[in-house]
């Protein structure tokens, strides 16, 4: 596999082991493939912490095409709903206090969190979503890496939600110790991420929706998101399904993409209105995952 851009061919970026790796696919010019110690997939080569963030800073990261969230702004009322779940599982573990959000985007989870009586807050790499979530809830969100942020440094929260991004960290051994330094012992970190080996990862193939390349550098299992996790000091209190609301349109236009090329046989449904408007819970492929951090972390 010839290196991608902006990569360094490096060991397995949570147990370090230098492979070679299993190859299991390869998109866009680089290897999707499993290390042979720990069992992480990942890309390899590894593309660059500077590569990817300029890729978050991009001012199109939440409205552009390909890479980022292309329809982020008007799925506003999916996401809502979405996280609304997230912060009803997290009361049953969490049922009031301080909520730190890593990559928190326009702020919709921060919403379903202040509505349920949490004292939460986020931060993103992304400017200009960090400015629009900022004017929603000013003193409440800010910019740049957890370990940069001078507005809460010294600070500790009950709780950090961090959804879909741990699958873009290179080193997520170094962030979950950072996280544990801003969590009271027993706090919660809780994620959401995709699952290579969920149903929907297993019959999609290579045309899984969650290859996002190169943005998606590692893809965890319930096996292995639990060995990173015990390595950093948290001990897994819960992995659960995760699941989306979506629009009935946006389903049935990803559902083609997959069944390509016999998409004709899904009728599209943008010209009956009832369907239009309707939103259903579908799994997205992914697990929830709910760590406690230890005393002595």
């Amino acid at each position: 596999m010839s290196d991608g851009p902006g990569s360094a061919r490096v060991a397995c970026i949570m147990c370090a082991t230098s492979g070679p790796f299993r190859p299991r696919t390869a998109k866009d010019g680089y290897g999707i493939e499993e290390c042979p110690e720990c069992g992480l997939v990942q890309l390899v080569p590894t593309p660059t912490a500077e590569t990817l963030r300029a890729l978050y800073e991009e001012e199109s990261y939440f409205g552009g095409e390909g890479s980022g969230y292309s329809q982020y702004e008007s799925q506003e009322t999916e996401y809502l709903a979405t996280f609304r779940e997230d912060v009803r599982r997290i009361a049953e573990f969490v049922p009031q206090g301080r909520i730190l959000e890593v990559g928190c985007g326009y702020g919709y989870f921060l919403k379903c969190a202040l509505d349920a009586g949490y004292d939460a807050y986020g931060i993103d790499l992304s400017p200009a979503a960090v400015e629009r979530a900022a004017e929603l809830y000013p003193g409440r969100v800010f910019h740049g890496l957890l370990e940069e942020v001078p507005e809460i440094e010294g600070q500790t929260f009950d709780v950090i939600f961090a959804s879909h991004l741990i699958e873009h960290i290179t080193d997520p051994a170094a962030f979950l110790r950072t996280a544990a330094r801003f969590l009271r012992p027993g706090g919660l970190v809780v994620m959401v991420t995709p699952n290579i080996k969920s149903l929907l990862a297993r019959v999609s193939g290579r045309r899984w929706v969650s290859y996002k390349i190169p943005e998606h550098v590692s893809y965890y299992d319930p096996q292995t998101i639990t060995d990173l996790l015990s390595r950093t000091g948290f001990t897994v209190s819960a992995v659960d399904p995760a699941y989306q609301y979506y629009a009935v349109p946006f389903v049935t236009s990803r559902v083609r993409e997959l069944l390509h090329p016999v998409s004709r046989l899904v009728p599209p449904v943008e010209r009956l209105s009832l369907l239009r408007e309707r939103r259903i819970r579908v799994t997205s492929g992914s697990m929830r995952v709910l760590a406690a951090r230890n005393a002595e972390a």
